[in-house]
């Protein structure tokens, strides 16, 4: 099976089903602390479906039924794939969100497939804690005020530094549901 290349985006329906009711409901719900409680509820419940699962069987690649969100060429990926991915752009998604807190224009482009796991390790589940630690300690030292500079996110709308951190949330549960249908294919 071809699968479509990275960047080459979600179904349209999909995507503007996101862009126009998912995101401007989820601004209007969630706060600083609500995104950073759910992710943090994600990140426990992702820790808890790979701990326990062969090495070898987190960087087996399996192919997975096209799930909510996830782009096509996602589709074939290991478990260590999904936590490097993770990992990537949650680095790119705090560059983001620290630059905009300083009302200071983000001027790389942010592109889907420059955040595409490259090494499929053994030991990503490490850097994806180590990773993630990083996270909440930097969201509960950052100051909860909303930039008036914003990003866009490729797919989507300009998102301000709040919004982001409401996208980690999403993006970590998003991909999540891709890892328990990754364990689904393995067993």
């Amino acid at each position: 099976m071809i699968l479509s290349p990275p960047g080459a985006g979600l179904p349209n329906m999909e995507r503007l089903f996101i862009k126009n009711i998912l995101v401007p409901s989820v601004r209007i719900i969630f706060t600083w602390d609500i995104a950073l409680v759910f992710l943090k509820r994600e990140i426990k419940i992702i820790k808890k479906l790979v701990k326990n699962i062969d090495k070898d069987k987190l960087q087996q690649k399996v192919l997975i039924d096209r799930t909510f969100a996830i782009e096509d060429d996602t589709r074939q990926f290991s478990i260590n794939m999904v936590l490097e991915h993770l990992v990537i752009a949650g680095y790119a998604v705090t560059n983001v969100i620290d630059t905009l807190s300083k009302e200071q224009e983000f001027k790389a482009a942010i592109k889907i497939e420059n955040v595409k796991p490259k090494k499929n390790k053994e030991d990503q589940i490490e850097e994806f804690s180590d990773f993630y630690t990083q996270y909440f300690e930097f969201i509960k030292k950052h100051s909860k005020k909303q930039s008036k500079m914003t990003k866009k996110h490729p797919w989507f709308i300009e998102f301000n530094n709040f919004d982001w951190s409401i996208f980690m949330y999403m993006h970590t549960f998003i991909h999540r549901r891709q890892i328990q249908a990754i364990i689904k294919e393995l067993k």
